[in-house]
């Protein structure tokens, strides 16, 4: 009997947790976006290719965070160099530090070594910021969010800008692109270019 009343109570404390958890998580990801995304879709228009990075925090403000690919790594490879979702703070200056990352000669191995001969300078600005992991347990509509994303090229101008939108589960639609190549989908090439302006203008009112 003891036992029996242990796991019930057990039981119990557990729903009592998810129930909680679910909570605590309608508040902070209600609505259709969840990333608490501050960029109205009229200043993501003023981006155009080739536009300098400067002009791009000017009218987009400073990006939440940034990245560049620095290439392939041996499978040994013990500390490959990475620039992933670098945050920014207040006294982050982007292209000084990516041009340090290229121009550092000290390669983490000799797959990375080779690989930095071929690759091109570029970095990706990412304007939006990726909710919680656990929004995925969840196969609510509820937990959708919409992300940006601005390309510079080597000379840190806008190759491109993309957009997509996250809805119930899994699912992925791409809602805003501008690319030097309008046919060929870089980001995503299982992701349909059907652009939905209805829904950009929804993902982002400011």
């Amino acid at each position: 009997m003891k036992n029996h009343f242990q796991k019930a109570i057990g039981i119990v404390c557990l729903v009592a947790s998810m129930l909680c958890l679910v909570l605590t998580m309608m508040c902070c990801h209600s609505g259709i976006n969840a990333n608490k995304n501050t960029i109205h879709y009229s200043d993501i228009e003023k981006i155009h290719i080739g536009m300098p990075l400067d002009s791009v925090v000017l009218e987009l403000g400073q990006p939440y965070a940034f990245s560049s690919d620095l290439g392939c790594h041996d499978l040994t490879c013990k500390n490959p160099r990475v620039v992933s979702e670098i945050k920014m703070t207040k006294g982050t200056d982007i292209v000084h530090y990516v041009d340090s990352i290229y121009q550092d000669t000290n390669y983490c191995c000799e797959a990375n070594r080779e690989n930095m001969r071929n690759i091109e300078k570029h970095v990706t600005l990412d304007y939006t910021e990726e909710p919680s992991f656990l929004k995925s347990i969840f196969n609510s509509p509820m937990f959708t969010y919409p992300m940006l994303w601005i390309h510079l090229d080597s000379n840190y101008r806008v190759s491109e800008v993309y957009a997509k939108y996250y809805g119930k589960g899994w699912d992925e639609k791409c809602i805003y692109s501008l690319s030097e190549n309008p046919a060929k989908d870089s980001q995503d090439n299982n992701i349909e270019l059907i652009v939905d302006t209805t829904l950009f203008r929804k993902c982002f009112p400011k």
